[in-house]
């Protein structure tokens, strides 16, 4: 082991006023120059400084010319998202069957009917796709006021499929109530 020896403590005093009177009697110091430890700057001593209350002016920029510069262009058009063109697709390939454009109430489990549409057409549609699709049409007023006035539910090439329930005619008159619908 190390003998540790304590460590001694550093202290810095000031100078008392007499030891500094002796220093200029002594001739060491230059006479007519106090100092007291503070350096004091005026505002009119620094260079390109602001006065407080008068604003700044900023500097004037050269005129340069126009030519050769390209006139700011407009923000560009915003892109429609792919899915949104394949609903959009779609939706106007079901435009065909009467039943959908018609807004008639559409059998439950109408996605696989709509799925072997898009396979038998080449159609480009995720199931993402297909279920956004069919969510904004059986949520229009014009398929609700369908659904809420009972009847039948329809396939996709219009053959009757099952009733609407009393159940289903009162949650669309709730849902055309509620909201404002297109």
């Amino acid at each position: 082991m190390i003998d540790e020896k304590p460590r001694k403590t550093l202290s810095i005093t000031r100078k008392s006023a007499s030891s500094t009177a002796q220093a200029e009697n002594d001739g060491n110091a230059p006479t007519g120059i106090k100092r007291t430890g503070k350096r004091i700057i005026t505002r009119e001593q620094l260079p390109d400084v602001q006065k407080p209350g008068i604003p700044k002016k900023p500097p004037k920029k050269p005129n340069k010319p126009t030519q050769g510069k390209r006139p700011r262009q407009s923000l560009k058009p915003k892109k429609t998202p792919p899915s949104e063109l394949r609903a959009c697709e779609l939706n106007d390939s079901l435009n065909g069957f009467a039943v959908w454009l018609q807004r008639q109430p559409l059998a439950l489990g109408i996605e696989k009917q709509v799925f072997r549409y898009i396979a038998d057409h080449h159609l480009s549609a995720s199931k993402r796709v297909v279920q956004r699709l069919l969510y904004a049409h059986t949520h229009r007023r014009d398929y609700l006021q369908a659904v809420a006035a009972g009847g039948m539910r329809y396939g996709l090439d219009g053959q009757e499929a099952e009733a609407i329930t009393a159940a289903e005619c009162d949650y669309a008159g709730q849902m055309l109530a509620s909201s404002s619908l297109l």
